[in-house]
């Protein structure tokens, strides 16, 4: 053997335990979750770095009704991250939240927003207060109420990273019997330069600090993704189950806003009734669970152009230019609701004024319904940059959806099936690198079947202007929407809910902006909305339709200051709804965090303060266990109450802590009316710990 055969050799040897301990951990991953995999088990994780940006805070989710346009990928840095849109699986750079600032916040439910209505327990069903927060309602509306904890490839952070990465996140409050508790890992790493897999797992238990008001959530992510030249592929794969016990509610909001008027004062959370419990015991569940998997992948068409540089041996350097793409879209999805209890007397009170349309079945209650949907997307696209003239990409796509329902009848349970099936044709002009001009604008027509006559055009303008020694961003937004009714709001079969309607089409038309100065700390959006048709929720439970025009107005200002040490970050909303009948919304919204930031040591950054959640009082959605839906009401307000916390929020190193003392002003501001709902309040005053590791290597 010669010198070259024996460095050959070892050349291949190299390779094979290069890729075997690249291989590894996955394989380890697979075979400790495969019970799991095997389960019908049980949110949403955003992945962590090692960079600590201090004067970043959280932006608001408000008025990103359009994406922003797509940034130039750092192919320098050794870990990048990105979105993809869903229907063409267009790569969009993002930043992954690695921020110190509001670290402890984002863990609860109140940091998923300005302002979030939900039932009180970490992994319960929320609804934003904010109207520009919220989303059309989906095919499965069952899973609506889970968000903040869902994970879907357009919000899922993709990776490629030039070395394996993991991180791991905890957090934890309250005693045992209480307990609420978060684990969220994440494992990535490269299997070559083009080659990408992961596995991401996010699991929460929250045992309620009230009766019958548990949430556990079993969620996780294989995914992978592989770029080159010609080819670029996504894949996602997402089984995912929640479920969360039903109280309905407390008794009688007196028990928490004056327990000495029900000599109640010494009574523990625990020990306030609520409607939908009996003794101790969770009586009443709502389980969601599906899979989804999404597959997308791009051939890119071009040619090779020369560059100024030069390899080792002196030779030019070719780069690829990518001209057009072909793209193909494959994304299918089953779901599937229960709503149960095991002692179906407690149920039936509940339900006392409503029609049991199954009363002659015995037993306890077992209400359930699936779906599942189909969709093939095919796109052409003409890709920018590839000439001095082509200052734009310009895409068409054909989607074909298929869908199927199954819903329950009087005589056997899940034996309804129907079935839709919807073509649509659009496209995107978009141009996504610039200095000065950005915009991208899309659009969707129903051309066959259910969604025949739907229209969704959208389209967004970004600029940005000398502003003194600074830069301002300008964006100018707006949309209109013709779109047929989910199939659930028309029809829908169960125990206590019972429904087969003719909606017509929902027309919404939006416009807004917003203006970005980085140099002051200043973010400021203004959107107005006209909707038509609108389908919402009634006091009895049941979908309803408002043929009238309601219109929305919101500004919002995001405003943070510094002095020295000290900061004051601020999240401010005001919104008007022209009927606050059907559309109830609180005037004013609002989210504070006063600080002071300092290091110990040159390697310990501590940030100690405290922040608050407000929003004026109004009546506040009521929420229906059975549907798992937020319906109007009139009998109950909620608000005018600062939720005030203190923390200590600190990062070490590859470490991410807090300490944080939630609902603080609990034990001084009188009366206590933590309401997040109507009979609902939020957990009492308690001390939530967590953290965050990196582990690169």
């Amino acid at each position: 053997m010669n010198k070259q055969q024996a460095q050959d050799k070892r050349r291949k040897v190299k390779n094979v335990r290069f890729f075997a301990f690249r291989l590894l951990p996955f394989a380890l991953c697979l075979f400790c979750l495969s019970p799991i995999m095997a389960q019908d088990t049980i949110p949403e994780i955003q992945a962590d770095t090692t960079t600590l940006l201090h004067q970043d805070s959280v932006r608001s989710r408000n008025f990103e009704n359009i994406s922003a346009p797509v940034l130039e990928m750092d192919t320098t840095k050794k870990i990048n991250f990105w979105n993809i849109t869903e229907r063409t699986g267009e790569i969009i750079p993002v930043r992954p939240d690695t921020f110190l600032t509001d670290y402890f916040n984002r863990t609860n439910a109140e940091g998923q927003g300005v302002a979030v209505a939900y039932l009180g327990n970490l992994g319960s069903p929320m609804e934003s207060r904010v109207f520009f927060e919220r989303a059309d309602r989906s095919q499965f509306m069952f899973a609506d109420p889970y968000y903040a904890y869902m994970r879907t490839p357009g919000k899922f952070n993709f990776i490629n990273t030039k070395i394996p990465y993991t991180n791991v996140s905890y957090q934890r409050a309250g005693s045992r019997a209480i307990m609420e508790e978060r684990f969220r890992g994440l494992l990535a790493s490269n299997i070559g330069k083009k080659l990408n897999l992961g596995f991401d797992v996010d699991y929460l238990y929250a045992r309620g600090y009230y009766k019958s008001q548990a949430a556990k959530h079993l969620d996780w992510v294989f995914f992978g993704n592989y770029l080159s030249d010609r080819h670029q592929l996504h894949l996602f794969v997402n089984p995912a189950d929640y479920t969360n016990a039903e109280n309905g509610g407390i008794t009688d909001d007196d028990y928490v806003s004056h327990p000495e008027y029900l000599n109640a004062d010494n009574m523990t959370s625990r020990d306030i009734p609520t409607y939908l419990s009996k003794g101790s015991e969770n009586t009443t569940w709502n389980q969601v669970k599906g899979n989804r998997v999404y597959l997308n992948y791009h051939y890119n068409l071009g040619f090779e152009r020369n560059t100024d540089l030069q390899d080792e041996e002196g030779d030019t350097i070719q780069q690829f230019i990518p001209v057009s793409s072909i793209i193909y879209t494959f994304d299918y999805k089953n779901s599937k609701k229960k709503f149960y209890t095991n002692d179906s007397t407690v149920v039936a009170d509940f339900y006392s004024g409503h029609e049991d349309f199954f009363k002659e079945r015995r037993g306890g209650v077992n209400d359930s319904t699936s779906y599942w949907s189909l969709s093939n997307t095919i796109a052409l696209s003409l890709r920018e940059g590839f000439s001095e003239w082509a200052k734009f990409d310009l895409t068409a796509f054909l989607t074909q959806d298929m869908r199927s329902f199954t819903t329950m009848t009087t005589d056997t349970i899940m034996s309804d099936e129907a079935n839709q099936s919807a073509t649509y044709i659009g496209g995107e002009l978009a141009k996504r690198t610039g200095k000065i001009l950005r915009y991208n604008a899309q659009g969707s027509l129903g051309v066959l079947g259910y969604n025949l006559g739907d229209l969704n055009l959208s389209g967004l303008v970004e600029t940005r202007i000398p502003l003194g020694k600074d830069t301002a961003s300008i964006q100018a937004k707006a949309y209109i929407k013709n779109l047929a009714p989910a199939y659930y709001e028309n029809h829908y079969r169960s125990r206590y809910f019972w429904w087969d309607n003719d909606f017509s089409k929902v027309k919404k038309v939006f416009i807004g902006g917003n203006i970005d100065i980085p140099h002051t700390k200043t973010n400021f959006g203004l959107g107005v909305e006209n909707v038509t048709n609108y389908i919402y929720f009634d006091k009895t439970g049941n979908p309803a339709q408002h043929g009238d025009n309601i219109q929305v107005v919101a500004a919002q200002l995001n405003q943070n200051f510094q002095w020295k040490a000290l900061h004051w970050d601020n999240q401010l909303v005001y919104q008007k709804s022209s009927n606050q009948k059907i559309i109830p919304l609180p005037d004013f919204a609002a989210y504070s965090s006063l600080y002071v930031q300092f290091q110990i040591a040159k390697v310990l950054t501590i940030q100690m303060g405290a922040n608050v959640h407000y929003w004026t009082k109004y009546y506040a959605p009521g929420y229906e266990p059975a549907t798992q839906q937020f319906k109007v009401q009139d009998e109950v307000e909620v608000g005018n109450y600062p939720l005030l916390s203190g923390f200590l929020n600190c990062h070490l190193k590859q470490t991410r802590f807090f300490i944080e003392y939630y609902n603080a002003g609990a034990a001084y501001i009188s009366p206590p009316e933590y309401f997040s709902l109507p009979h609902y309040p939020v957990n009492p005053t308690m001390l939530k710990i967590g953290l965050s590791v990196d582990f690169i290597n």
